[in-house]
């Protein structure tokens, strides 16, 4: 507990250009994964499966990467990495902290099994940091990612930016402390625990998720169009879960959490925020599954 007393490259909505999608997604559709682990390619894997889901929010999420009968020098590199990306040709699908590896003895041969943590490095570092009366926001956040020592970039800070009035004091794991510092504005006595009231504390309802180059922070509306998803991008019709959010199924593009999209099917339009990604590739055999939720955001 905290206390406080890409566009396809994967960044974020910052820059309002809008990418209409069109044939080349399909178009571009193979069955090739490439891996890297610490930034060395892993070549020999005959198969390669991904697996994982991830959702707006600093809590880590799970990919589990699977590797068929991987050449010795390959597996002691992804044993020893602190890293693993998987790329689709240059769009990087996943990109995290490894948190385990182990290989399994199967009839035809092994399978290595290698658990990928996106914000894992943000979720186990532990920060203390004091912040004067007057610091905005995003100057709090900054201050926050470079106490952590992971390295990661504040890459944009859409909306307003308030100053708070009074010091603040933080300690705890540092993605907790950001997300503490970004959904409440300091207008009490000065210490803030998550889940604890202030008096007249004021919600700036803002989310944030990381991407591959950063942490992007979500206002609740005004963010522009970036994406623009057609039929031809989508392998089913669109549908809507229970809370009404829409399901897409696409293909192996690198759409990020909080992209502002706009789908175009059947001659209707509706518009709304990436808040959940899940993938299911396999370069051996079955359909690639990518889904993406999307909260719509019609007005």
């Amino acid at each position: 507990m905290c206390r406080q007393s890409k566009q396809r490259d994967g960044s974020c909505n910052a820059v309002p250009t809008i990418e209409i999608a069109g044939t080349r997604l399909m178009d571009n559709y193979n069955r090739t994964l490439s891996v890297f682990a610490d930034g060395e390619p892993v070549t020999s894997s005959a198969r390669t499966k991904l697996l994982g889901h991830e959702g707006l929010g600093l809590y880590p999420s799970l990919f589990m990467l699977k590797l068929s009968n991987l050449a010795e020098e390959d597996y002691l590199l992804l044993s020893r990495a602190r890293e693993v990306e998987v790329k689709h040709g240059e769009v990087v699908l996943v990109s995290g902290m490894v948190s385990d590896v182990f290989r399994n003895t199967k009839r035809n041969g092994t399978e290595t099994h290698v658990a990928v943590s996106p914000g894992l490095a943000l979720w186990e570092a532990v920060v203390s940091v004091d912040v004067e009366s007057g610091t905005t926001v995003s100057e709090t956040i900054r201050r926050l990612l470079e106490a952590s020592g992971t390295g990661i970039q504040l890459l944009s800070f859409p909306g307003e930016d308030p100053a708070s009035i009074r010091g603040q004091a933080f300690f705890g794991r540092a993605a907790e402390c950001i997300e503490v510092a970004l959904t409440r504005r300091n207008v009490g006595d000065g210490s803030l625990v998550p889940g604890m009231e202030l008096r007249e504390a004021v919600p700036l309802f803002r989310r944030c998720c990381l991407v591959p180059s950063g942490l992007c922070v979500i206002p609740k509306v005004g963010l522009p169009v970036s994406i623009v998803l057609t039929e031809e991008d989508l392998q089913e019709v669109p549908a809507f879960n229970c809370g009404g959010d829409m399901i897409l199924r696409t293909g192996p593009a690198g759409w990020t959490l909080g992209k502002y999209v706009e789908v175009r099917y059947g001659g209707l339009s509706s518009k709304g925020l990436i808040s959940e990604r899940l993938l299911n590739l396999d370069t051996g055999d079955g359909p690639w599954r990518v889904e993406l939720i999307v909260e719509i955001h019609n007005s």
